[in-house]
């Protein structure tokens, strides 16, 4: 019976290395894959984190910012990880319309980039400029977005 423990290692194998290859990318996310350390990957990643919102996909977000994101908002308030996931949460469902996305300028320095741009848009009838900055660290083969800042001017 020596020949049927190979067969069962084998077997055992076959159905484990998908699981191995699944944590190489827990998020599971299309837009997180096949990340590179360019202008490029973080203008995807830009789109996708502002379509994420607007649908509500709470996944996405969670996987593409740190467990420490803070992000500073045109009021000046300021929100954690958690205010983001919660109004984010709220759009799922509401099939909101997906604007024209402004394009970002993108710099990167080592393992740190940002992406800044200018938006307009209105806020009860009266048109309004923001800036916004969003802050990427490259961690473990992948960028992670920490900290954001919407300026209002």
């Amino acid at each position: 019976m020596p020949i049927k423990r190979p067969a069962t290692v084998l077997l055992c194998l076959a159905f484990l290395l998908p699981l191995a290859s699944r944590a190489d990318d827990a998020c599971g996310q299309v837009a997180l894959k096949n990340e590179h350390k360019d202008a490029a990957t973080i203008q995807v990643l830009e789109t996708a984190w502002s379509v994420a919102y607007l649908q509500g996909d709470t996944d996405l977000e969670r996987c593409l910012l740190t467990p420490d994101f803070a992000e500073i908002l045109r009021s000046g308030e300021m929100r954690t990880l958690a205010g983001e996931m919660a109004n984010a949460a709220k759009n799922k469902g509401k099939n909101l319309p997906i604007p024209t996305l402004p394009q970002s300028t993108v710099l990167i320095h080592g393992d740190v980039a940002v992406a800044y741009s200018l938006s307009q848009s209105t806020d009860d009838g009266k048109a309004i400029s923001v800036r916004n900055a969003d802050y990427y660290v490259w961690e473990d083969g992948d960028w992670h977005a920490y900290f954001s800042q919407q300026t209002q001017f």
